[in-house]
């Protein structure tokens, strides 16, 4: 009777840790640095945005960001993030917009600076390389490079 109890307590145990470690998201630590360029196309011209960014992911679940364009106008947000089968989402806690108060600001880089312009869940991750991967975002696609430590 005894072994049927144990039996069952060791088969229970190990379903249920299954089910724990496919439901739970894992949580890595790496960080990533892009240097792109986003075209952007108004009614009467086309606009070349030169950008830098980042991303920090912690293995406590926490994130920080930073996304620049030339003229150092973007947003830096922290939060915390998480993998799901769809991609991987971030959950900002805070968020600020980056404006230079020396100079004129274009409307196309304020704009730019507004992190809600910026979906932030269910980013597709695609590994391009084992230093390299593409984080793509419903209206962007960004190329991040592993940063030195």
């Amino acid at each position: 009777m005894n072994r049927k109890v144990l039996a069952g307590s060791i088969a229970s145990g190990l379903i249920i840790g299954a089910l724990a470690g496919g439901v739970n998201s894992p949580t890595i630590t790496q960080a990533f640095q892009s240097e792109t360029s986003l075209l952007v196309k108004s009614e009467d011209n086309i606009h070349l945005i030169k950008m830098k960014s980042a991303i920090s992911l912690k293995r406590s679940g926490q994130y920080e960001m930073f996304f620049l364009t030339e003229g150092d106008v973007g947003f830096n947000s922290a939060g915390e993030y998480h993998f799901t089968r769809y991609g991987l989402s971030l959950m900002p806690t805070t968020s600020e917009q980056v404006l230079p108060s020396s100079q004129q600001v274009s409307l196309l880089e304020t704009m730019f600076s507004q992190r809600g312009m910026h979906s932030l869940e269910e980013l597709k991750v695609i590994p391009y390389s084992q230093e390299r991967m593409i984080l793509v975002a419903p209206r962007y696609s960004y190329l991040f490079s592993k940063r030195a430590e």
